[in-house]
């Protein structure tokens, strides 16, 4: 079997593998089975209850041995947190913050529908599909540290009166700085600050580390200053959440019109390119050509680092859920297998369109760059040439000065020396216009008075000759230069 590390997430680390009886790659995840929080029983019993729901992956089998437990399921493309940090602004436009929000919330009120809470959204949860029929889609990820909220009459738990912080610090709600129960209102608070952070580039408190601090700015800060930076109809979606307690059912409905308002006023359409579909565009910035799989740059999780998404109280931590989630589910290869319906195995033998994707990208920059070296010799062909031609000007301005050219109808020199022949002088020379007036250069040897004798003329053209020479040289130049 090949195996790739691709990440890590809640307590676990993730593996793309080829599953030899498909031949199709899949995502592994696994987790040790000594460490003594063990999460992937509750990733398995989620990802079961909401198999058949948009925007979740499609589970294919779980397992255990004595070191490791995991569980297999599709394998998806990048995550919207990579994807925003190849933006060269950090940011997404509004037309795909509008419709990855819209996506988003679908998924969280899918999760809320089988009465469970994420209670870890953030964008790296989320993923866009890896193949051409499923890369417009955004998939919910990674249930480890889900929560039961309902109980087997499908009636909501009375919340526990401490519990244990739970969630991402940037992305969590006040409530989960506070060690609150969580419900489902947070996981809206946690959308609501990605949006902010989709359009903004980053989020108030980004900069601060301490999970307290950072509890104490949320709880002092004015939400309705980030509505600002998004569509005025964002306001109802505040108004909303801010009256939403534990016990309380958010109306999803009613905020995602929110989105489709939004999207209208916008002039938003669904078939419109994401920005990182814009291939051409320079807000892209360029990934290098040694990615070989989409998830290929996924940020390791604090997880994975050694660092938990969940702090211990002191004392026993109250049970997480209720007996009946996890009583009958096994990690067991027995009989967790479906087999790959026909087709999805049809549809994984296309290729992975975010690899198809970063060759033409990389094949348009590598075009790219060779098109501007081309500019640049050319340019500095071009540069040298001019120079060439101010050298010939100069040096036939510094034969004038030297040898006490005026060029007006003639070019008149000084008196020969003594000896030289006289046939090379003009037999005539007018007395009038600019001979007469002649003032000789200050230095020069004194002439005696103005007669033809004195002076010898070249004619005009010998000056013009130089210059068309000049034109001619810069001429074959430019035209090796292209």
């Amino acid at each position: 079997m090949q195996v790739k590390k691709i990440g890590g997430g809640g307590f676990g680390e993730i593996y793309e593998v080829l599953d030899q009886l498909s031949q199709v790659n899949v995502a592994l995840k696994v987790e040790s089975a000594q460490q003594p929080k063990q999460v992937l029983k509750m990733e398995v019993a989620v990802l079961k209850k909401l198999q058949g729901k948009d925007h979740v992956c499609r589970f294919v089998g779980c397992g255990r041995n004595d070191r490791f437990n995991y569980v297999v399921m599709e394998l998806q493309g990048r995550n919207l947190a990579d994807l925003r940090r190849t933006m060269s602004r950090g940011t997404f436009t509004i037309s795909t913050t509008l419709r990855l929000g819209r996506q988003m919330l679908e998924a969280i009120e899918s999760i809320h529908t089988v009465g469970f809470l994420h209670r870890d959204i953030k964008p790296s949860n989320f993923a866009m599909g890896r193949l051409a029929s499923t890369c417009r889609c955004c998939y919910m990820l990674d249930f480890g540290l889900a929560r039961q909220f309902t109980n087997s009459c499908q009636e909501v738990r009375p919340p526990r009166p401490v519990a244990g912080f739970r969630g991402t610090v940037r992305y969590a709600s006040v409530n989960a700085h506070k060690n609150k129960e969580m419900g489902r209102h947070d996981d809206l608070w946690s959308l609501f600050y990605m949006l902010v952070e989709f359009m903004v580039g980053q989020l108030p408190w980004r900069k601060v580390k301490d999970k307290e601090q950072v509890g104490n700015l949320k709880e002092a800060y004015d939400h309705h200053l980030m509505l600002k930076h998004l569509p005025s109809e964002f306001s109802v979606f505040l108004d909303h959440i801010l009256t939403l307690d534990y016990y309380t059912k958010p109306d999803y409905q009613l905020l995602i019109s929110v989105f489709e308002n939004a999207m209208k006023s916008q002039s938003v359409l669904e078939n419109d390119p994401y920005d990182w579909e814009r291939c051409d565009s320079e807000d892209m910035l360029t990934i290098t050509a040694s990615a070989t799989t989409a998830q290929q740059f996924t940020r390791l999780t604090p997880a994975y680092m050694g660092m938990a998404n969940a702090s211990v109280l002191p004392g026993e931590l109250q049970r997480e859920n209720t007996e009946d989630v996890l009583q009958g589910e096994r990690l067991s290869d027995a009989d967790n297998c479906p087999p790959i319906p026909a087709q999805h195995q049809r549809a994984a033998q296309g290729a992975d369109v975010w690899e198809e994707m970063d060759r033409n990208r990389n094949r348009k920059h590598t075009a790219a760059q060779k098109q501007q070296k081309t500019l640049i010799r050319k340019v500095r062909i071009g540069t040298h040439t001019h120079t060439f031609f101010c050298v010939i000007f100069f040096n036939l301005l510094t034969i004038k000065i030297n040898t006490g050219f005026e060029t007006e109808e003639h070019v008149y020199i000084p008196t020969p020396s003594p000896g030289e022949p006289q046939h090379r002088f003009r037999p005539e020379l007018p007395q009038t216009g600019a001979l007469r007036d002649h003032v000789p250069r200050p230095g020069s040897p004194p002439t005696g008075p103005r007669t033809q004798a004195h002076h010898r003329t070249l004619p005009r053209g010998l000056v013009s000759s130089f210059y068309h020479c000049a034109k001619v040289v810069e001429y074959f130049i430019l035209c090796y230069s292209s």
